[in-house]
């Protein structure tokens, strides 16, 4: 087959050969073929069984060809029950790590009676989510929590597990942690349950603006839990996905990113910005691109055009996020253990506390500064 690049980014086929190029699979290996391998609920239960009675993946494999006449007729390879296993294992937290982690906040809360965390578990009695909160971070969510920022980057514990840290900036334009969460995933139950969560903790109050990543399932969480919440998807991130999908057209015009970026920040006027986005795509041939079309669906969320009128206190990305995580591994090192990842966690809060308290101490030893000479302005 031949293949050929359209002006606006698209391919097509300008020949295909219809014949077998390669020897077909036959019946004996056709057992190799991914689509013929699956391993049924049945298969798997037995494998984790003989897994936890300490017996070897091969042995176990063995036993199971074994027993339906060869391995040709088991539906699966070794190296399919070894990720399978291998998976099962890296989901889930050792039952001491899990002991250990209750008691640690346990001793918290006994320490602080508002101390809050709240603990999720799966199906299998294993802990899923994990989502705390200090008094501190209740205060500051009373006083700056009007924005926030979510961002799922930063994984931990060997196991991919997302670090989800919320939070904004205080009267200083300095980070501010309003909660920490530790999900088993990022599907759309798991976010509903941390909003869901983090609301009744903060006692209702709703934020005015979230800023995130440009996630389906992060967007409809928010879309139930904080319905009144005005959703800004990072300009950031929304450009980094400009370069994974329209890599073609970056490459083949120097001006196409300042374009796009003018499209997200400079308009005053939405006739403006749907001309001056329609023009954008009619130029570079992009007028049936999906990736430009459905993100223009979403154009309320990105396009500054459509938020200038809400407060947003002077954030347009979570580029806060990204200097927070970034800033975060200096601390926390993805092969800790949940527990390493709390303390190291609670070092990394009371530095940026003591920051603010070394701004606060700044801020009182110094005259404010005036935008203007007004000589009874100074005297006060």
């Amino acid at each position: 087959m031949i293949i050929g690049r359209q002006e606006n980014g698209k391919y097509y086929v300008t020949f295909f050969e219809g014949q077998h190029n390669h020897q077909v699979v036959t019946p004996r290996s056709r057992h190799k073929l991914p689509s013929q391998r699956k391993i049924s609920i049945a298969h798997a239960a037995e494998a984790e069984i003989a897994m936890n009675s300490g017996i070897r993946q091969k042995l176990i494999f063995d036993f199971m060809s074994e027993r339906v006449g060869g391995r040709e007729n088991l539906g699966f390879t070794l190296k399919d029950i070894s990720n399978h296993l291998q998976s099962k294992r890296m989901r889930e937290m050792r039952e001491g790590e899990a002991y250990t982690l209750i008691h640690y906040l346990e001793k918290k809360k006994s320490d602080n009676s508002s101390f809050f965390y709240l603990l999720q578990y799966d199906a299998e009695g294993q802990i899923a989510n994990i989502f705390w909160a200090d008094p501190k971070m209740v205060i500051d969510y009373a006083l700056f929590g009007d924005v926030v920022c979510f961002d799922t980057t930063y994984r931990i514990n060997n196991v991919n597990r997302p670090c989800a840290p919320i939070i904004g900036v205080n009267h200083h334009k300095e980070t501010v942690v309003f909660g920490v969460a530790l999900l088993y995933d990022e599907t759309t139950a798991s976010f509903e349950w941390l909003f869901t969560t983090f609301l009744e903790v903060m006692k209702g109050k709703k934020p005015i603006t979230i800023f995130t990543d440009q996630d389906a399932a992060m967007a409809k969480a928010i879309a139930k839990v904080f319905p009144e919440t005005y959703h800004r998807i990072c300009s950031w991130h929304l450009f980094q996905n400009a370069l994974k999908h329209l890599g073609h057209t970056f490459k083949g015009s120097n001006k196409f990113g300042a374009e796009f970026k003018s499209c997200m920040h400079d308009f005053e006027y939405e006739e403006e910005f749907i001309h001056s986005w329609n023009s954008l795509l009619e130029k570079h041939k992009l007028q049936d691109n999906k990736w430009c079309l459905d993100t223009f669906q979403e154009r309320r969320k990105w396009a500054m055009v459509y938020g200038r009128h809400t407060f947003s206190a002077g954030i347009r990305s979570t580029q806060l996020c990204e200097s927070f995580n970034s800033r975060m591994k200096c601390y926390v090192k993805p092969r800790f253990n949940v527990l390493e990842f709390f303390t190291r966690f609670e070092k990394l809060l009371d530095d940026v506390r003591y920051q603010e308290l070394e701004s606060n101490y700044e801020m009182s030893q110094l005259k404010p500064a005036l935008k203007m000479n007004v000589p009874i302005f100074e005297k006060c």
